[in-house]
């Protein structure tokens, strides 16, 4: 009984070792294996990794356009649209012109989802942006120095103090933008490259990997020094 258990732990720790360097071997050539361009989307490597999962629960809706940003990445209607360099804080509708407000730019889109362009310090747009609104059809921002009220081409801003602004709010992202969108992360996949990575060094299996990870390397440290100890006594 003892031997048998002996054995089989022998046989877990040797696997755990060839699975590693394996790992590191085809990390050392990753690039050429081109591993970051093949993807994997087992249902059960999907559900660890929780590829599905949407990391926000809301977004913001702008004449019939919703806008939600995930991971720097902004969707229009759970479509990839741009990367973000900044945060989006909100949006407005301002006449046939969607505005989004990060702190340091404003994006605009037309109202049917389209990208047109990015408005900021050379535009003159103030800075240090926390948030954007209507007040009597003209936009506001609200920034770290006050308040500016903009005119409807969004080229002159004066600072001013107002009151009655409707500020822009978020909604729930609807359940069908939410079932669209885990569709799209599905599709993605697990990148065959992070899956090598995080078997090499244990995240795979958790906080708890690591652990494993470095007790595996301090026991080839162990009958490494062995080895070399043996050698050495019998020369």
């Amino acid at each position: 009984m003892l031997k048998g258990i002996k054995v089989t732990v022998c046989v877990f720790i040797s696997l755990l070792i060839l699975v590693w360097l394996v790992c590191g071997l085809l990390l050392n050539h990753a690039k050429e294996l081109k591993l970051a361009q093949h993807t994997l989307t087992h249902p059960w490597l999907m559900e660890h990794y929780q590829v599905t999962d949407i990391p926000v629960d809301h977004g913001w809706l702008l004449a019939d356009q919703f806008f939600i940003e995930i991971d720097a990445q902004l969707y229009v209607n759970a479509q990839p649209k741009l990367r973000l360099n900044r945060p989006l804080l909100g949006g407005i509708l301002l006449d046939d012109m969607i505005v989004l407000a990060s702190d340091d730019n404003l994006i605009l889109f037309d109202t049917q989802g389209q990208y047109i362009s990015v408005l900021g310090a050379a535009e003159l747009i103030p800075a240090e942006i926390q948030n954007i609104g209507l007040h009597h059809g003209l936009p506001v921002l609200q920034t770290r120095t006050g308040m500016w009220l903009g005119n409807p081409i969004l080229d002159d801003w004066e600072l001013i103090s107002l009151q009655g602004v409707s500020w822009s709010e978020s909604v729930p992202i609807p359940a069908s933008t939410m079932d669209e969108l885990r569709q799209q992360f599905a599709a993605y996949g697990v990148k065959l490259d992070t899956l090598v990575a995080d078997l090499h060094n244990g995240r795979f299996f958790g906080e708890q990997g690591r652990w494993l990870i470095d007790a595996l390397l301090l026991l080839i440290v162990m009958l490494a020094a062995h080895g070399i100890y043996a050698i050495t006594i019998k020369s």
